[in-house]
């Protein structure tokens, strides 16, 4: 806020560099065009050229007329010797043109040189020698950097008059009978159709001032100011407002700035109530508007928000003067402690999601173990009747030798069955090996043709596999498939790998059943729980068994879903 109003005052002690003599009230700004021997000068209050955006700028002949808007109540036109100037004090520029070419230098010859003024279109003055014009003597004031200085400048005046809005002044100047080599205009308008006039910003140099302190300190900055302050009005009293600059683009204020606009002052209307303004945020427009008088107070600001102020005269509201800043967000709104809790607030989202899930996970785990081994205990019972039930076929049979090799095989096969229950997965080799085990007791009661193809590449004492599940398929197979005396049944178990996938084929060509009725048989539907269970738990592996049967036989399809994936 501090180069705020530094750059105010600097405006003020820039403005203020060229003061009027002799007792005229209006300051003025000058504006010239010139060469290195004479200067033609423009005073007044505020004059703004409408034909060039920077200044200086050279010109040569032919001379382009100059245009200019000038707001001041009074215009006068002097020529100045630039060797009078320089030798007292310098001269102070509002804009110039420069005319640097010898050549052209004969038309500023001033013994030689006429003028000629109108207003709105009539003239004022005939064509005049300026050597014939009046002595006039100007007074240059220096303040800045070094102590105030007076320097007396003598010159020729060719105009000076008070002026009303909208009078139009154009004044030439010639050599001797010779067309005009420089025509010069001027339009007066009225300052009070522009947005009202920002005079200085008054900042508080107390953050933790109160904002009844704070109105306290501006009230008394202007009664300090005095003088001085009714100075600057006068002097500003004829200058345009617009859309102010100095705090848009800047540094953001913080959150706790408390500032004071002092606008230029109307005596025409109660002071009270001459204004009206709005502070937007973030470019709400439904913001209304209060009554205010020339100073505005601004606080209570937001952080991290954009705003824009608006003033304009109560009774001209088509002009609005904008200021817009933008308030310093607090600490925990700037961008990099948004993007760290976003990104923590992220992390711990993962974490608390994968932590459920694997929390998920192991309790489903955990109660497939439960029903596997509830479904164990009804599938080991199922096993054993249907192992006691081919011992009792080969006794009713007479094969008394084979019953007893059979009993002697299923202790131990029944051993096996028991302590895999108790496991959650075991070898594809053991399960495989098992299975022959059980196949060739039963070939004991009723032969039939087995066989075991294992693809080359797959590694059978790798492959980790769920304890007995092929074991019901196998049971069905040998206990429903044979046709009759004299078709023999046949049993085929192949295991290949495709990809990820491991694909395990129990044939036989049995007498089939209707496959897209519900399984009747105890031994499928556990094996169908079985699976189901496992696909619940498990998140990557998966396992589908589809079965096909018909006159042909029946075949059980597994496969097991990136079983092979490392």
């Amino acid at each position: 806020m501090q180069l705020f109003r530094r750059l105010y005052i600097a405006v003020l002690l820039v403005s203020v560099t060229v003061v009027a003599a002799f007792g005229q009230k209006t300051p003025r700004a000058h504006n010239f065009v010139y060469n290195d021997s004479t200067v033609i000068q423009i005073a007044n209050n505020y004059t703004l050229n409408l034909d060039v955006n920077y200044q200086p700028y050279d010109i040569r002949l032919p001379f382009n007329d100059q245009h200019y808007r000038v707001y001041g109540k009074r215009l006068a036109i002097s020529v100045f010797r630039m060797k009078e100037l320089l030798d007292n004090g310098g001269y102070s520029i509002g804009g110039s043109f420069r005319d640097t070419l010898p050549e052209d230098a004969h038309v500023f010859e001033t013994a030689t040189m006429y003028y000629q003024a109108s207003r709105n279109g009539k003239d004022e003055t005939g064509w005049m020698p300026v050597a014939n014009a009046g002595w006039y003597t100007d007074t240059f004031i220096s303040n800045l950097n070094r102590n105030i200085e007076f320097w007396p400048q003598r010159g020729r005046k060719l105009f000076d008059s008070e002026l009303e809005n909208g009078d139009s002044i154009s004044v030439r100047f010639r050599q001797r009978e010779d067309a005009p080599f420089l025509t010069l205009h001027f339009r007066k308008e009225d300052a009070l159709e522009t947005p009202p006039f920002l005079m200085l910003v008054i900042d508080n140099q107390r953050s933790n001032a109160t904002l009844t302190e704070f109105i306290h300190e501006v009230y008394q900055k202007q009664l300090a100011l005095g003088g001085k302050l009714s100075e600057f009005s006068r002097f500003y009293e004829d200058w345009p407002g617009g859309r102010d600059k100095l705090m848009t683009g800047q540094k953001k204020i913080p959150s706790d700035a408390k500032f004071a606009l002092v606008f230029r002052p109307r005596n025409d209307i109660p002071h009270d109530s001459a204004f009206e303004y709005r502070l937007m945020e973030s470019g709400d427009n439904n913001t209304a508007w209060r009554k205010t008088g020339n100073v505005v107070i601004v606080a209570g600001l937001k952080p991290g928000t954009n705003y824009q102020l608006e003033v304009r005269y109560a009774d001209r509201r088509q002009h609005v003067f904008r200021k817009q800043f933008a308030v310093a967000r607090n600490w925990y709104q700037a961008p990099w402690f948004i993007i760290s809790m976003a990104v923590v607030l992220t992390l711990l989202a993962v974490m608390t999601f994968l932590w459920t899930r694997n929390r998920r996970r192991k309790r489903l785990q955990e109660a497939q173990r439960v029903k596997v081994k509830a479904l164990y205990t009804q599938l080991n019972p199922h096993f054993l009747f249907n192992a006691l039930g081919s011992i009792q076929g080969l006794l009713n049979e007479g094969e008394v030798e084979k019953a007893n090799h059979y009993l002697s095989g299923f202790g131990g096969l029944l051993r096996n069955t028991l302590q895999n229950g108790e496991r959650d997965s075991i070898s594809l080799d053991q399960e495989l090996k098992h299975l022959q085990s059980y196949i060739r007791l039963e070939q004991l009661r009723q032969p039939f043709d087995f066989t075991l193809e294992v693809a080359p590449g797959v590694n059978l004492a790798a492959i980790d596999m769920l304890p007995l599940l092929f074991q019901p398929i196998v049971e069905n197979a040998v206990k429903h498939g044979f046709r009759g005396k004299g078709e023999p049944l046949a049993l085929r178990i192949s295991v290949r790998a495709e990809g990820a996938d491991l694909l395990v084929e129990i044939a036989d060509n049995g007498k089939g059943f209707d496959a897209s009725r519900p399984a009747e048989g105890k031994g499928l539907r556990l094996t169908a729980d079985r699976i189901a269970l496992f696909n619940q738990a498990e998140r990557r592996k998966k396992v589908r068994l589809q079965l096909e049967s018909g006159q042909s036989g029946t075949t059980a399809y597994f496969t097991f879903k990136n079983w092979l994936d490392d």
